[in-house]
């Protein structure tokens, strides 16, 4: 029967490189996990060379899982809240290291559908109405939608206008994005946009939110900056998690399609396969292309060679999301929406030991207290260790929720505002058990390309492991050496921000690393 499915799909498929990932995603669906056999009918049908087909089929890790397989979640707060146990009572389930649903953990995925069902919390007195809901084009546009898209507002009115905004990237690395578009409209044409919507950090849930809740908004930014750029092309890179997300995006894609609002521009989705090193930008354009998803050196930027080896405007959903509020109020109104000398507002993911998780919208600056409190509901008994914007972010003490979630405040603790996705842990789950799962999601994601982060995380990893145990398997002066080496040396942020946890839990709660000498 597979063979048979496959010789009928097959004609269908495209044979650019560039469609290898989405072969190999549309093949796992329709005819079943991607075996030794069916890598090498792709590579033949697609000439491209066997080896390497096989070499991107190992890379990604839900290419040889089944399309209706049950998948837990056994990341940080999944696992303070039963992901093992779940594991352990769902006989033939998968664990995983994320799901992007940790607002609900303990979470499973039985294919497409999420276990438990999704809701949504809604804002507390949204500034520009990130949690709203549209469900059609229409919605969209009777709350005023889609007017940037009726004025020609020049590049350099946007440049001037993103500037004054003060807004940066909402990813997690935070690069100002006036600059970063600047920069791209700089280059020599022909130019692409390439939107990241491969969030994949353990906590981090605001772009599924913005994809299920505001389709029509989020693409008006894509539409805007497509626009900009002078981009015929541009291409959304989605988590593969994200079933709901993707049927939004492409029955609003078909909307603006249908109401002749791409005029003549092309817009796609490319689905990604399990890999959250694929959430790096330019590990993100390798993939595209059809490869693994490892880092490439910088530089030369994406904004110089990027997708195809053209000059690429790349930001992730949120960043976009906020365009229109930002072009049609400007900047100056926006960047006031900030508390404390922070410009703006974003989407905060809040999970853990709070009243209601979900996704808020709230101003930047806000205090961890301020999130909790105001938003989320308060906090649910006695509170330990807090990650305040993903995993890669740090882990602080319960003292630290009087802190602004800026820079500045967060910096004073050695850790950053990352991804904004506040975790919040009862005092009852260990700060080290919390900080080894931390590394073994870093072992287990690091895409092995470079070795202080391949061998570095795998023995942090370890070295929790034994800390557990009351064992210590190196010397406190060899952790030290590590930790700089794979800041230091690391190719990408994977390597380079995972020493940013253990040097916060070494400095809040040294007790747990007494048997190091």
């Amino acid at each position: 029967m597979d063979a048979i499915k496959l010789a009928l799909l097959l004609p269908e498929l495209p044979t650019e490189r560039t469609q290898l990932l989405d072969n190999l995603g549309r093949i796992r669906r329709e005819v079943g996990p991607i075996t030794p056999e069916l890598s090498d009918a792709v590579a033949d049908h697609m000439n491209i060379r066997r080896g390497e087909v096989h070499e991107v089929v190992s890379f990604y890790s839900f290419l040889q899982v089944p399309a209706d397989a049950l998948r837990v979640c056994t990341g940080p707060i999944c696992d303070c809240y039963g992901g093992r146990e779940l594991l352990a009572g769902t006989p033939g389930a998968i664990e995983v290291a994320c799901l992007g649903h940790c607002d609900l953990a303990p979470v499973m995925t039985r294919g497409d559908e999420i276990v438990p069902e999704v809701t949504h919390a809604t804002n507390n007195g949204p500034a520009i109405g990130l949690g709203l809901r549209d469900e059609t084009l229409a919605d969209y546009a009777a709350r005023g939608g889609l007017e940037l898209l009726r004025e020609l507002l020049s590049p350099e009115r946007i440049i001037e206008e993103l500037k004054a905004s003060g807004l940066t990237g909402y990813g997690g690395a935070g690069f100002p994005t006036g600059i970063k578009w600047e920069a791209v409209s700089r280059e020599p044409r022909p130019r692409f946009v390439v939107v990241n919507a491969d969030e994949g950090e353990p906590g981090t849930i605001k772009d599924r939110y913005v994809m299920e809740l505001r389709p029509h908004l989020f693409l008006e930014g894509v539409l805007i900056a497509m626009r900009f750029a002078e981009a015929a092309e541009g291409l959304i890179y989605l988590r593969e998690e994200y079933a709901s997300a993707r049927n939004r995006l492409l029955q609003a894609i078909d909307e603006f399609r249908d109401a002749g609002l791409l005029e003549g521009r092309s817009l796609g989705l490319v689905i990604g396969a399990g890999a959250y090193i694929a959430g790096e930008e330019t590990a993100m354009l390798e993939s595209m292309e059809g490869r693994r998803a490892m880092p490439r050196l910088r530089p030369p930027f994406p904004a110089q060679i990027g997708y195809l080896g053209r000059p690429t405007l790349i930001n992730n959903v949120e960043t976009l999301a906020h365009l229109p509020a930002i072009l049609g109020n400007g900047g100056a109104w926006w960047a006031a929406l900030g508390k404390r000398e922070a410009a703006g507002t974003r989407l905060w993911s809040v999970s853990g030991s709070v009243a209601r998780p979900g996704c808020y919208e709230a101003p930047n600056g806000v205090t961890i207290r301020e999130l909790v409190d105001e938003y989320a509901g308060g906090f649910s008994g006695e509170t330990g260790a807090i990650v305040p914007g993903g995993a890669a972010s740090g882990i602080l003490p319960p003292s630290a929720v009087d802190t602004p979630l800026t820079r500045d405040g967060l910096g004073e603790y050695g850790a950053g505002v990352g991804s904004a996705a506040l975790q919040v842990f009862p005092a009852a789950y260990s700060p080290l058990r919390l900080l080894s799962e931390t590394m073994r999601f870093f072992a287990e994601e690091s895409c092995q390309k470079c070795t202080p982060c391949r061998i570095g995380n795998r023995a942090l990893h370890h070295l929790c492991e034994e800390l557990e145990h009351e064992r210590a398997p190196m010397t406190r002066e060899k952790v030290a050496e590590w930790l700089l080496a794979m800041e230091k040396t690391s190719i990408c942020g994977l390597g380079q921000a995972s020493p940013i946890p253990v040097r916060n839990a070494m400095q809040h709660w040294p007790e747990l690393f007494a048997p190091l000498r």
